[in-house]
């Protein structure tokens, strides 16, 4: 009997077909992941990018993914040759830094955990008329970028303190792979870039008071981006396997402002976006977190393959719900929740909440479960272990 492999299982999920099992996938923050690594005794356990795989294999999890895509260690960006505005800023993964978004780095001792952290003087703050945006002012930026060569994310100065490995995170080692999906997109996340030039309350109130000058600012931005998408397609778009885009427009409660002015401002970008993805029959993802309920259906209806997070402690994100409303439309990226569930709950509360996902969703596709975003450094071990306990007594 053929073997389903596990990238055959997610596509298989993606496409609402039938599986031989529900997939599955870990993500975690670093502290969580090396007690996870000691916890099976796996020798080296702060290098990731080789021991990884052993993780998976003793949590019985299939893919090991990031924040935002299903592909912590095989996700590839251009190489970009930009500075950094001075010293104390950082060149952070997300590229911010390259459009003159200012970050640095924040520790948390306690758990060794590094985040960036971006600067409270955006470059837009003083702006007041929509008269004052250069046009183009962005697209410059696009020469610090080579599209004809593309490096490991992992490689990037944010994740140094990884220990990471070149000779483990080289294309060649991940194109014929069948447990490993090459996955790109980067420079696309359209509201937030905004929101990080301008300032978030500042963009905010613009989009309420100052339309036109939000109006400039989002053509800027979204002009970029769409360039920067579309270079960025051409120089790798073949050898892709899955496409992610991450632009967080909601809260715990809804949208941080109107379904009309998501549809105004941001869904044609997005729509374009897709489109441009779907040319090169890439799986396209989107993550957001928090409640998207409202704005939801626009994306799939946009094209989105798949919607990462799934955040279920967020209002009316229940997965009976999102069962209801999605589960025959969009392919799910998470579902157990990082926020409450994983932290506070126990091992059987845990089990039983992967249990209402198989009941629901069954062997008929149309989720790729695990925790919804990056789990934190406080939760139990026991708790990690609980969600794919489930998948092997089932």
């Amino acid at each position: 009997m053929h073997k389903v492999t596990k990238k055959q299982r997610a596509i298989a999920a993606v496409k609402f077909k039938t599986v031989d099992k529900i997939p599955t996938q870990y993500r975690g923050i670093k502290y969580l992941t090396e007690s996870l690594m000691r916890y099976f005794k796996i020798k080296d356990y702060k290098n990731l990018e080789k021991n990884y795989k052993e993780l998976l294999e003793n949590l019985s999890a299939d893919f090991f993914s990031s924040g935002d895509n299903i592909a912590m260690f095989s996700t590839f960006n251009p190489v970009c040759n930009a500075p950094v505005i001075d010293s104390s800023y950082i060149k952070e993964a997300s590229y911010f830094y390259v459009l003159g978004i200012k970050a640095t780095v924040k520790t948390i001792e306690k758990y060794d955990f590094s985040y960036s952290v971006f600067d409270g003087n955006p470059p837009l703050i003083r702006i007041e008329n929509a008269s004052e945006i250069k046009a183009g002012f962005l697209m410059s930026k696009l020469d610090y970028f080579d599209f004809n060569n593309f490096a490991n994310r992992r490689l990037f100065e944010e994740w140094k303190s990884y220990g990471n490995n070149p000779e483990d995170l080289d294309y060649e080692n991940f194109k014929d792979s069948s447990d490993d999906f090459i996955n790109m997109g980067a420079l696309n996340e359209i509201f937030i870039i905004c929101s990080y030039l301008r300032g978030m309350e500042n963009f905010l109130t613009d989009m309420a008071f100052n339309k036109k000058l939000a109006e400039a600012i989002v053509k800027e931005v979204g002009d970029f981006c769409l360039e920067f998408n579309r270079r960025e397609l051409k120089g790798f778009g073949k050898k892709a396997e899955w496409y992610s885009m991450w632009d967080d427009v909601a809260g715990q409660y809804g949208l941080m402002f109107s379904p009309d002015i998501f549809k105004k401002f941001f869904l044609p970008v997005y729509k374009e976006l897709i489109a441009n993805a779907k040319k090169y029959n890439l799986i396209f993802s989107w993550h957001c977190c928090g409640n998207v309920n409202e704005i939801l259906p626009l994306m799939i209806d946009a094209g989105i393959d798949v919607f990462d997070v799934v955040q279920t402690s967020a209002k009316d994100m229940e997965l009976e719900n999102i069962n209801k409303l999605y589960g025959k439309s969009v392919c799910l990226h998470g579902g157990i929740d990082v926020q409450k569930l994983l932290i506070q709950g126990s091992p059987a509360s845990i089990k039983e909440e992967v249990k209402k996902v198989i009941d629901l969703w069954g062997n008929n596709g149309g989720v790729i479960l695990g925790p919804s975003h990056e789990a934190l450094p406080e939760t139990p071990i026991e708790n990690v272990l609980a969600i794919y306990e489930s998948f092997r007594s089932n």
